[in-house]
């Protein structure tokens, strides 16, 4: 079985970790930011009160698989924040810092196993611990249960894919069915409990909404059917 919910905002902000002077966002929200998310709606506790870079929440975490569909298609917005600085404020307190948006995003969420069960039923209540946002604190999120499915394993070998794709030298694209724009990232995966990257996974996206890849050969990606379409998993936490 497999919990499916809805999430969406007037922004959205996934910073792309190399990024410095300017921030550069993720189309879409990687696995460690859906921890994140799924995390304040079942109100797991980071233990920041012992130190602010704790993220204790990893270890509850684990065991659970997601999966990330992009419903909207992908549209960008820049701003310049101010912020206050901390460096040398006499000198100039405040700085601009150019900063860029996905603008009105919507994205699904799938999520089986592991921590499931207490997704499910904070879902079904409406009832969240903490505040839903996608990335940043001020793209509060609007999150929609759509239900629990069952996932069917897949024998069909061409699939066509609606969710973000976890790549391997051995996934093969079938090109010549519809001819889309295909991107591909290097996503932060798996963090540890003190916020230590431990784990990057590539993948292949459209940011065309509801777009599918289509796939001739899925490799090592475990691809189940639900909801009456293929879906794409990550590896367990």
């Amino acid at each position: 079985m497999s919990v499916v919910f809805d999430c969406s905002s007037d922004i959205a902000m996934f910073r792309k970790p190399y990024t410095t002077t300017s921030s550069v966002s993720f189309a879409f929200p990687p696995p460690t930011a859906v921890a994140g998310l799924i995390g304040s709606i079942v109100g797991l506790d980071n233990n920041a009160s012992e130190r602010a870079s704790n993220a204790a929440y990893w270890s509850a975490l684990s065991g659970t698989s997601i999966a990330v569909s992009i419903k909207k298609s992908v549209k960008w917005m820049r701003a310049a924040i101010n912020f206050w600085n901390t460096k040398d404020p006499q000198k100039s307190p405040h700085i601009q810092v150019k900063h860029q948006f996905v603008s009105r995003p919507e994205y699904r969420i799938f999520v089986k196993n592991g921590i499931e069960s207490r997704l499910r039923e904070k879902l079904e209540k409406n009832s969240f611990i903490y505040t839903p946002c996608l990335g940043v604190a001020y793209a509060l999120a609007e999150v929609s249960y759509v239900g629990c499915f069952e996932d069917f394993p897949v024998s069909e070998e061409l699939i066509s894919v609606g969710t973000v794709l976890p790549f391997d030298d051995n996934v093969q694209l079938e090109f010549a069915a519809k001819l889309i724009r295909v991107f591909k990232e290097i996503v932060p995966f798996k963090m540890s409990e003190d916020r230590s990257l431990l784990e990057s996974k590539t993948v292949l996206y459209s940011d065309i909404g509801n777009d599918k890849l289509t796939l001739k050969n899925r490799g090592a990606v475990d691809v189940t059917r639900s909801m009456d379409e293929f879906v794409a998993w990550f590896p367990e936490w």
